[in-house]
């Protein structure tokens, strides 16, 4: 997913320059050869364990919504919302490490994406976080603490937006914490370069469906294909079956955020479909102006030299409720901060834990309604 470099935040296509080996322009970093065959399958083999041991269907608003679960019911719930083009299995690095801490993980595949799939595109931000309260009704939660990373940052930040008083806290991963139709137009000028320098990172060709499997999961790792094998299920649950019994990328970027100029530029944002449309309307500082829950802001920075730092914004958040809001950065990393950096998200997440029990922020969580 090389998209929209500006509304991810460089999104994948910063991380393949922080992953990749540099290799030069046409180079096939995974050849269909009989050892990579063997890495493929064991790959795979791991992605259908976890999703047996952990994965779940919820009906959720008509849909089913697909998760993963770790943890026990006595603890606090963490709802995560995983970044565009990603799925619930972005957690299943750290998912263990946070029911550890004391959380009941719930990580969940949003609509159009990894294993929720649905037929009607035509969805915003506000759909997906009414699809969250959703899921925390069929689990009969009165609340619990919302997370995301990118995109989903921007579920988080709907979601607090629309259902403020089901939120105990909040952790917010390089998303929902800067204005994004701001952020475009400051952008516009450096997106431009960006296009000369690296149009490889702008590819907007549609995505192709396979009759074997392993050329559908090339195309959906693409440069990412740079990351330990170890992290390969998340990539396996970016493979989906079509209607026609073949295999493709899972999501439709340019009926999700759309494609060319209209992606980019700031004045042309009613032209993009209803997500890229709502997630361009996220606005902090509006949204959380009375905030009085935990937040925890993570920053990582190594993808600043790119395109700019948005730290000086998430720092204008967190000058708004600083009782209330801990903003961290992460030197050298890039915009999955919890993917590269899995201790020092797990650290950073008992910090959060520890300011909702001394707040009392989870007095909204009733025992006879912990699942």
């Amino acid at each position: 997913m090389k998209l929209k470099l500006v509304c991810t935040a460089l999104a994948l296509a910063a991380s393949a320059v922080f992953f990749a080996s540099q290799a030069r322009a046409g180079d096939d970093p995974f050849p269909d050869t009989p050892a990579n065959r063997v890495l493929y399958e064991s790959t795979l083999k791991a992605y259908e364990k976890i999703d047996r041991e952990r994965g779940h269907v919820a009906t959720v608003n008509g849909l089913k919504m697909h998760y993963l679960e770790w943890g026990a019911g006595n603890k606090i719930p963490l709802i995560w919302s995983h970044g565009f083009s990603s799925s619930d299995f972005e957690l299943i690095q750290i998912g263990q490490d946070l029911a550890d801490a004391g959380y009941h993980v719930y990580s969940v595949a949003y609509r159009g994406h990894g294993q929720t799939q649905v037929a009607d595109l035509n969805f915003s931000l506000a759909d997906v976080a009414d699809d969250v309260a959703g899921f925390m009704d069929t689990k009969g939660l009165n609340c619990a603490v919302i997370g995301g990373l990118s995109l989903g940052g921007g579920v988080t930040t709907t979601f607090y937006e629309n259902y403020p008083q089901r939120a105990m806290g909040l952790v917010l991963e390089d998303g929902g914490m800067d204005h994004v139709q701001s952020r475009t137009e400051r952008w516009l000028p450096r997106q431009k370069e960006l296009k000369v320098e690296h149009p490889e990172w702008f590819d907007e060709s549609p995505r192709k469906s396979f009759t074997d499997r392993f050329f559908a999961f090339k195309d959906a790792a693409r440069d990412l294909i740079t990351l330990p094998p170890t992290l390969w299920p998340i990539l396996q649950s970016w493979v989906k079956r079509d209607e026609a019994g073949n295999w493709r990328y899972h999501i439709v970027p340019e009926r999700l955020l759309g494609v060319g100029e209209a992606s980019v530029d700031p004045a042309r944002g009613n032209e993009l479909p209803l997500l890229a449309q709502s997630w361009r309307r996220v606005h902090p500082i509006i949204t959380y102006r009375h905030l009085n829950v935990p937040m925890l802001m993570i920053d990582p920075t190594g993808d600043d030299a790119i395109v700019g730092s948005l730290t000086p914004e998430f720092e204008k958040l967190q000058a708004l409720r600083p009782q209330w809001i801990r903003h961290v950065k992460y030197p050298d990393t890039p915009h999955h901060a919890h993917v590269v950096r899995p201790d020092w998200f797990v650290r950073d997440m008992k910090e959060l834990l520890a300011r909702i029990q001394q707040t009392h922020s989870d007095v909204c969580l009733s025992p006879a309604k912990q699942h």
